[in-house]
């Protein structure tokens, strides 16, 4: 980070009495750390011409996530002036949304990247919501989310970071993904978006689906698919982006593994799906029948 010691200072103070993600602090003053060093001068001396030229580059998808960005860098502002006496802008407080709905590209692309999915993580409070975002991303789901849903530690396989299934499949856990279930599994507190600070205590240790206390449901499809529903709705309307859904998240992350076959083999997007890594991949996210290379084919066509 530009000027570290004083951006470490600042997060600590600033989530003494806040409820946010240290992860989204770093993540937004390492965006900032590229104009900081580009402009010579900490964010806190940025002209509004130089804070909305940075907010344009960073391209977000959500006007929530900016305005976001913005409160902090304010409040970061702020801080200096008050403890350090420091000769700071007053552009960010001069900041309205109105000023920053350019800033949203008009064409975005439909698809999440992973460095979007990354931010996105960031901000989430707890292990399991990172966890949900992760699984969805790298594919796991299954028919009404069961997949998802009854991943437990018993399935996972510490030392090799295999994830099991009872029909007999395997897959790979990815480092940050296998971080995530972990810590996921421990969770006994859950921390409610919002306004009001709200902790529930939770029910289920060593499972990726928690219960809340004193809270009861049938095990069945339609309450494994609600749960996961509302997990994502409950972060997407934290995050801001109404786009943020099961299913964009699930595609976003094949697009990703597409793109990133294609370029690795040198193979257009029929002759990749075709290879046996393609299959593989489209097996991984769910297309198993004979049709599936036209379907994905179709699918992604514009966009590769």
């Amino acid at each position: 980070m530009y000027n570290s010691d004083m951006k470490e200072g600042f997060i600590k103070d600033y989530m003494r009495s806040r409820v946010v993600a240290r992860t989204s602090l770093y993540s937004l003053f390492r965006k900032t750390e590229l104009f900081e060093e580009k402009n010579k001068k900490d964010c806190c001396q940025f002209s509004q011409d130089e804070a909305i030229d940075m907010y344009m580059a960073f391209k977000s998808k959500s006007i929530y996530s900016l305005l976001n960005y913005n409160s902090i860098l304010k409040a970061y502002c702020a801080w200096r002036r008050y403890y350090h006496k420091d000769k700071v802008t007053e552009s960010y407080d001069n900041i309205t949304i109105e000023l920053l709905k350019p800033c949203i590209p008009k064409d975005n692309n439909k698809f999440l990247s992973r460095e979007e999915i990354i931010e996105i993580e960031d901000q989430l409070y707890n292990w399991t919501d990172k966890a949900i975002l992760e699984c969805l991303w790298e594919g796991i789901s299954g028919p009404s989310m069961n997949d998802l849903v009854r991943i437990n530690r018993d399935m996972v396989d510490l030392k090799e970071k295999l994830l099991y299934f009872s029909d007999g499949r395997i897959i790979k856990l990815t480092d940050r993904l296998y971080e995530f279930l972990i810590n996921a599994f421990d969770e006994t507190e859950y921390m409610c978006y919002g306004a009001t600070l709200r902790v529930k205590k939770l029910i289920g240790v060593g499972r990726l689906y928690k219960e809340r206390d004193n809270a009861y449901a049938a095990d069945s499809d339609d309450r494994n698919f609600r749960w996961v529903y509302r997990k994502v709705q409950n972060f997407r309307d934290h995050v801001g982006i109404p786009g943020l859904t099961m299913k964009n998240i699930h595609i976003s992350g094949m697009y990703h593994y597409l793109c990133q076959g294609m370029q690795e083999s040198g193979l257009d997007l029929r002759s990749f799906l075709r290879s046996e890594d393609g299959k593989n991949l489209a097996g991984k996210y769910g297309f198993h029948s004979e049709s599936y290379l036209d379907n994905l084919s179709h699918r992604f066509k514009d966009f590769v």
